[in-house]
């Protein structure tokens, strides 16, 4: 029987991470903070995406999209914009093999068809006039048994450059039967968009910790199901087999600390770079997560 265990098995280019990360300290911020340079050069914050979480609370799929690393300290009520839309997307029908164990340690499986990645299921979340506004195709049943959260909260990136930082959050709660089809499997990703800003796709975020390394950049150019055609790459989205718990790359809890991840993969020259560039090195959030929806910790106060 196949079981996940990432935590010792996940397999990392370190050296690679800690050379970008040691180049530009701002990366070390978050799992998907830096990987959006135009958005960074025309202060379009609000655009980039943090942090994809997805797991499961009693039968109940969670999915969490986190958003905007440069929020002030002083903020206490989150002014959405307008031009914003943010989506996540899930494909739950494309086959993923579990056979090969370097893509099951660092992606959590190998999608056997990349060109055939669609979006099955979409959340798509828009402001009209500042107020969060979700719409939903795909699912099995009615939207009543949705729950929708839109609004600040702690950053939950368990690093200690984040301690003390809100973001501003998308929490999505579902029935998980909703959203699956013929396999337990499913592959997620999230994406946002502006409308001052050109692009086919302006930020995008599958598995944690991807598009931050150098090349990688070009993963927010293309939809995942061009990854492989265009950059030779794995598509970069998150592949989570709900029949197991989620434990990153399978997924990703809350708790799921994924520098650490990595670090306890690999304790030489290249972890401890990255680690360096990130203290102090919390092991856990620096405020508790809520046990039932919407999860992340409440945000601080001024």
């Amino acid at each position: 029987m196949r079981r996940y265990t990432a935590r010792r098995t996940l397999s990392v280019a370190l050296a690679a991470l800690a050379a970008v990360w040691c180049a530009a300290p701002n990366a070390a911020f978050g799992s998907d903070h830096a990987d959006t340079p135009l958005l960074v050069s025309t202060g379009r914050h609000d655009a980039r995406i943090t942090d994809l979480f997805a797991f499961t609370r009693n039968n109940r799929l969670v999915l969490i999209l986190d958003t905007n690393p440069a929020i002030p300290g002083s903020v206490t009520t989150y002014a959405w914009p307008s031009d914003l839309k943010l989506q996540i997307l899930i494909d739950n029908d494309s086959e993923v093999s579990f056979d090969h164990a370097k893509s099951n340690s660092a992606y959590g499986g190998s999608i056997v068809r990349p060109r055939g990645i669609s979006e099955d299921v979409r959340f798509d979340i828009d402001f009209p006039n500042g107020t969060p506004r979700l719409k939903v195709k795909g699912i099995q049943g009615g939207t009543k048994q949705i729950r929708f959260f839109a609004g600040l909260r702690d950053d939950p990136f368990i690093r200690g450059p984040q301690i003390g930082k809100n973001i501003a959050s998308i929490v999505i709660e579902l029935p998980l039967r909703a959203v699956l089809k013929d396999s337990p499997t499913i592959l997620l990703w999230g994406a946002s968009r502006v409308g001052d800003v050109g692009g086919p796709i302006l930020d995008l975020v599958g598995r944690s910790l991807r598009s931050q390394l150098g090349e990688n950049l070009r993963l927010n150019e293309f939809h995942p199901k061009l990854h492989r055609l265009k950059l030779g790459m794995a598509p970069d989205v998150m592949i989570y087999d709900t029949t197991f718990r989620a434990d990153f790359p399978n997924g990703r809890e809350l708790t799921d600390d994924v520098i650490d991840l990595v670090a306890e993969i690999d304790p030489g020259p290249g972890a401890q770079n990255v680690l360096n560039t990130d203290a102090p090195f919390p092991s856990a959030n620096d405020k508790p997560f809520l046990s039932t929806f919407p999860y992340l910790a409440e945000p601080h106060k001024p």
